[in-house]
C-alpha cells in the first residue's frame, strides 16, 4: 500500500465517537509527538473527548508543544491505560505501521481488540486489519498527512497557531530540517501556509536544536571522538553506545537524536548506524542511507524493523557486540554485492 487517503471516513469515525484514544510508537520522536498533539488539539475542537497514551518517555525538548502536559504514559499508568482502552470507542495509531512498535506490553493491550481503529503513518508496509487509513509513504512525516487530514476534510479553518506548533515540531524533525528527500513542494506549501496563520519557525527551531543540555554536548563529544567506526571499502559508519557509557554521560530521551546523520555526512558513506544498548542488554538501532541502499529492507530483513528507504529502525537482543558484529557482516554481505 503506496497511499490510501480515507479522509471523510476518518472525519465521520471522530464525529460518530464518544471516547478517542491516540497512540504512537514508544520512544516518541519529533513526529510523533507532533503528530498525536496536532491531531488531539482538533479533535478537540469538534467538541469530542480523546486522550493521548505514549508508551513510554518522550525527550525534554519537546515539552513545550502545546498539549503534552495531558499525555499519559503507559509504563508509568498501566492500570489507568487498561481502562482508558476498554472505554475507547476509536483508536488511532499515529507514525507507526504495526502494533508491536508500541512495545510487546501495550501491543498486548491494543491487540484482538473489537474496537473501530484508524492508522496514520507514513512507513512502508503498513498492518492490514485496520478500519481506515491516511496512509502515504511519499509524505514527509505523520504530521504532515494530519495537517492534510484537517485541511482536505474540510476543516483547514480549525488549524490555529498550536496545533501548528505541534505539526511544525514533527515535519521539522521528521524532515531533518527539511533535508531528506521526503521533503516535498507540499511540505513547504504547508509550512507556508502555516506561517500565514502566525507560526514563528526560529522560535520551534530554538526550542528543539537549541536547548541542550551540557551532558548532551558532551555525550556528543565523546561519541565523535572515541565511538565513531568509519569504514571506507563499504561506504559505511556507525557509532555503538553501551548503557554504562549513556549512564556516564547522565543519558537523557532524545540525547542521541541526530547522531546517526553524522556517521552519514562523512564524505563517501553512504550507510550509517547507531547502536545503542538499554539497560536489559538489548539494542535499539537507527540506519540511514544515501541514494537508493533500502535500509528499510535492511532492517526488516537482518534486525526486526523497517521504516523508510533512507531512514529505518531495528532492533537486536543478542547484545551490543555481537550485534556489531552481526551489522558488519551483513553489511559486507549486502554492500559487496
Amino acid at each position: 500500500m503506496a497511499q490510501k487517503l480515507q479522509y471523510e471516513e476518518t472525519l465521520q469515525s471522530i464525529l460518530g465517537a464518544e471516547n478517542i484514544l491516540i497512540t504512537t510508537h514508544r520512544s516518541p520522536d519529533g513526529d510523533a509527538i507532533g503528530s498525536t498533539m496536532g491531531l488531539l488539539q482538533f479533535i478537540t475542537k469538534l467538541g469530542k473527548k480523546c486522550t493521548v497514551v505514549v508508551p513510554d518517555e518522550f525527550p525534554e525538548f519537546l515539552h513545550w508543544i502545546p498539549g503534552t502536559d495531558q499525555i499519559i504514559r503507559f509504563d508509568t499508568n498501566k492500570e489507568l491505560v487498561n481502562k482508558l482502552v476498554v472505554d475507547s470507542d476509536l483508536i488511532f495509531s499515529l507514525d507507526y505501521n504495526v502494533l508491536s512498535r508500541v512495545g510487546e506490553e501495550f501491543c498486548k493491550v491494543l491487540s484482538g481488540l473489537d474496537k473501530k481503529m484508524i492508522m496514520i503513518d507514513h512507513h512502508r508496509e503498513p498492518a492490514e486489519n485496520y478500519n481506515y487509513y491516511i496512509h502515504d509513504i511519499e509524505a514527509s512525516s505523520t504530521s504532515q498527512l494530519v495537517y492534510d487530514f484537517i485541511a482536505y476534510s474540510g476543516n483547514k479553518d480549525k488549524i490555529d497557531l498550536g496545533i501548528c506548533e505541534a505539526l511544525y515540531s514533527g515535519i521539522l524533525t521528521d524532515t531533518g530540517s527539511f533535508r531528506f528527500p521526503s521533503t516535498s513542494a507540499r511540505t513547504h506549501e504547508i509550512v507556508g501556509e502555516m506561517m500565514e496563520i502566525g507560526l514563528e519557525i526560529s522560535k520551534v527551531y530554538n526550542l528543539i536544536y537549541d536547548n541542550n543540555s551540557i551532558d548532551r554536548l558532551q555525550l556528543l563529544g565523546y561519541v565523535l571522538g572515541q565511538k565513531l567506526s568509519y569504514h571506507k571499502d563499504l561506504n559505511m559508519a556507525y557509532i555503538t553506545l553501551s548503557h554504562q557509557e549513556m549512564t556516564d554521560h547522565n543519558y537523557q530521551p532524545g540525547d542521541t537524536e541526530g547522531f546517526v546523520n553524522y556517521a552519514l555526512s562523512i564524505k563517501g558513506v553512504k550507510f550509517s548506524c547507531l547502536m545503542k544498548e538499554n539497560e536489559s542488554g538489548s539494542v535499539r538501532m537507527s540506519f540511514r542511507s544515501k541514494g537508493d541502499f533500502d535500509v528499510n529492507k535492511f532492517a526488516r530483513t537482518y534486525f526486526s524493523g523497517g521504516g523508510h528507504l533512507n531512514a529505518a529502525g531495528g532492533r537486536s537482543s543478542i547484545g551490543l557486540e555481537a550485534t556489531e558484529k552481526r551489522l558488519l557482516e551483513k553489511a559486507i554481505e549486502v554492500l559487496s554485492k
